[in-house]
């Protein structure tokens, strides 16, 4: 998906790693990213990633999701795969050439 610097499932365990090393993701981690994987290139709302995660039974911490994307963040940084925060509106998954977000 995203060339040399990919970040993948191989085997469709949601053990992603990133160019053939383990992320070392947390469950609630990996929910993320695999949602972003899917709609990567579009604006993910906030919301949408927060119901992925929690449900509508589960009372989550507002700043959960920001929590969960700053670490994926750390994890990946200088990959050349950035998360993208677009204010009001979401989170965007895209190449970075710098590996910045």
């Amino acid at each position: 998906m995203f060339g040399s610097s990919s970040c993948s499932d191989p085997t469709n365990t949601r053990a992603f790693t990133l160019s053939g090393t383990p992320l070392g993701l947390t469950p609630r981690e990996r929910s993320v990213l695999e949602v972003l994987i899917n709609r990567a290139g579009s604006v993910v709302p906030k919301e949408a990633l927060s119901a992925a995660i929690f449900g509508f039974n589960e009372d989550a911490d507002p700043n959960a999701i920001e929590i969960y994307v700053h670490r994926i963040r750390k994890k990946v940084l200088g990959s050349g795969i950035a998360i993208s925060t677009l204010r009001g509106l979401g989170y965007m998954l895209r190449r970075s050439d710098d590996g910045s977000h």
